[in-house]
């Protein structure tokens, strides 16, 4: 029977595909490999330039594939970067492309203490910021220790006036301080501060959930968190999704809907994820339980050790992917996804490393972030970025491989894959 394609000759061209692209509808690629230890990316809305955060302390674009020479902003001088310190947020104002201004979170050299700054470009088109431009916002008071800083920022979708910040607990292990339940102290903490207003300083948003209560600092969102590294806004419905690294036992992840007043308490240190804390655990009334976590490597079923936060993919149309919410584990550099069932609670649980990052060469994942577009991107401590594309585009990038085949083979391979044979 004639009209058979030899399916055998495509095996290097479909090999090549599958391990780029993986069992499911999404595969990787990589968009750069020479970043210094990344640790964030966003863009304005609409904006076609990636901003990455260094750890180090630089800000750098990567417009046109291209990383630029000449960093964005460069506070290097300024920052600290002993453990988990270093440059750690940043966020667009929603104005941007009309107030050029934007906000940094790190810790400071000097005092060590966590730092947000504002900073104001005369031209949002511009690829250099002028570092001279810098005003103080807030100044947080940290413990002594290298760990437990977070330092994400970001605005929710239609609101243009208040900033939330991610705070950890400031280290060390067990929260020593227990800073998480003290509502007198801004670590261990999700804040929100009305940033509207023109130079230094900030207000208290006059709704915010915890105002004019005893003994409570009004810029507090949330608490009872640990070290919450990377929230994150679901750009399409604006619910909150805070990852929270555990300790010894447990990773979790919370969802706060967009209508929700907010005020919750995580329960760290009392509580570990679902379960009480060894040595200092214990309960307390108006706990909120996590959306979801998961055990440690060392137990049964057990996904990773350091949870890294992700987001509601609402990217470019990848089959299957909108609506999912991604995660990673800094220490098993595993992906992972699920949706919400019609209960609220996560369903489909599947795991995406080997179709987001087979032949990326990234590990350690210590971000995601989206762009100005919504696409997704995952990057590792050991400088790679990688973009989250849809299978047909490792398809695409698969067959241009075979242009190192040469002319003449190329024709050959097409010229058989072509050819019918009876069977």
């Amino acid at each position: 029977m004639r009209g058979r394609f030899v399916l055998a000759k495509l095996g290097a061209a479909m090999a090549l595909a599958v391990a780029m692209s993986g069992a499911h509808a999404l595969s990787g690629q990589v968009v750069a490999s020479d970043l210094s230890q990344p640790v964030y990316l966003t863009a304005p809305t609409g904006d076609n330039r990636l901003f990455v955060l260094e750890k180090g302390g630089t800000v750098r674009i990567i417009a046109n594939g291209q990383t630029l020479a000449t960093p964005f902003l460069d506070l290097s001088t300024k920052v600290d970067t002993a453990g988990e310190r270093g440059l750690l947020g940043l966020a667009f104002d929603p104005g941007y492309a009309s107030n050029g201004r934007f906000y940094v979170n790190y810790i400071d050299k000097t005092t060590l203490n966590t730092v947000v700054e504002r900073y104001t470009v005369a031209n949002p088109s511009s690829n250099v910021a002028n570092p001279a431009s810098a005003q103080n916002v807030i100044s947080i008071p940290q413990e002594p220790y290298a760990n437990h800083k977070a330092g994400w920022l970001a605005f929710r979708p239609g609101d243009s006036k208040n900033l939330y910040i991610a705070t950890g607990d400031g280290g060390d292990a067990n929260d020593p301080h227990n800073n998480g339940q003290n509502r007198n102290s801004l670590l261990g903490k999700v804040l929100r501060i009305d940033v509207s207003g023109a130079g230094t300083g900030y207000t208290v948003p006059v709704d915010n959930p915890l105002v004019n209560q005893v003994d409570t600092r009004p810029e507090i969102w949330a608490l009872g968190l640990r070290n919450p590294w990377r929230n994150s806004f679901d750009r399409q419905t604006g619910d909150f999704w805070i990852g929270d690294v555990g300790q010894d036992v447990r990773e979790e992840i919370n969802l706060e809907k967009a209508s929700d007043p907010g005020g919750h308490n995580y329960g760290w240190r009392l509580r570990e994820g679902s379960v009480e804390t060894p040595i200092v655990g214990g309960d307390a009334s108006g706990l909120t339980d996590p959306l979801f976590d998961y055990a440690h490597l060392d137990a049964p079923g057990g996904l990773g050790n350091s949870i890294t936060g992700g987001y509601v993919y609402r990217g470019p149309g990848i089959d299957g992917a909108d609506g999912r919410y991604f995660f990673s584990d800094f220490v098993s550099s595993r992906v992972f996804s699920f949706l919400l069932g019609a209960d609220g609670k996560p369903i489909d649980l599947r795991e995406d490393t080997a179709s987001l990052l087979a032949g990326t060469g990234l590990s350690g994942p210590t971000s995601f972030g989206e762009d100005g577009l919504g696409r997704l991107y995952l990057m590792g401590i050991n400088g790679k970025l990688v973009l989250m594309v849809p299978e047909a585009e490792a398809w695409a990038s698969a067959l241009a491989g075979l242009a190192v085949l040469g002319v003449v083979r190329r024709r050959r391979l097409i010229k058989s894959i072509q050819q019918p044979v009876s069977s």
